[in-house]
């Protein structure tokens, strides 16, 4: 992929006090985003996540309203990003095995290459407010379905509700590989859970 969720923001015709607002910013939600993923919601302090790149506390309150502020953006970003990847990286292939397999392998990438995402998901996707997880839940069911309608084009036996069944379990086991942090190899890791999610829907 040409990039990855919470890169370095493009910056280009923008003064250098707002581009370097922009690169705080993002700076504030990796690092949010990891300590929320190891500490939980309630568990970091807005103090941790300014020490974390060089500001104060206070300092945060310039760029986001709150710990639930910085929350929704990372969830609704992570969602928001993986639909708009996917689309892009189907388009124009028309093999329903092949849009299956760049999807997985997506997802692979994705799941191993961002792993504190993945728990920050699981863990405090039911933290955000009513609004935001309806939104996050939106994006989501149209990534799903982008792997369910190559699911039953390729196989009839996935048409309807037994592929966004697959679908679901497919992204669930994939994202299982982050509990297998800190105990194998990233590429023993990638190896096996690209074999498995293919294997699981027939790609060998």
């Amino acid at each position: 992929m040409s990039s990855q969720y919470l890169d370095d923001p493009n910056t280009e015709g923008l003064s250098p006090r707002a581009a370097a607002k922009e690169q705080r910013r993002v700076e504030l939600l990796r690092a949010a985003a990891s300590i929320m993923a190891d500490k939980g919601f309630h568990g970091t302090r807005l103090e941790e996540v300014g020490e974390a790149v060089g500001i104060s506390g206070p300092g945060v309150y310039r760029h986001f309203s709150g710990k639930g502020e910085i929350l929704t953006e990372l969830m609704t970003g992570i969602s928001e990003y993986m639909l708009s990847e996917a689309q892009g990286i189907v388009e124009g292939l028309v093999d329903p095995r092949e849009r299956l397999a760049v999807l997985i392998d997506f997802q692979v990438d994705f799941a191993l290459s961002r792993p504190e995402l993945i728990r920050l998901h699981n863990r405090e996707l039911f933290r955000m407010g009513e609004e935001g997880r309806g939104r996050v839940r939106s994006v989501q069911g149209r990534y799903l379905k982008l792997l369910a309608e190559s699911l039953a084009q390729m196989d009839p036996r996935y048409k309807g509700e037994a592929g966004r069944i697959t679908a679901q379990l497919l992204v669930g086991m994939i994202n299982s590989s982050e509990l297998t942090r800190g105990w194998a190899s990233t590429a023993l890791v990638r190896r096996q859970t690209l074999a498995a999610a293919r294997a699981a829907v027939g790609l060998g």
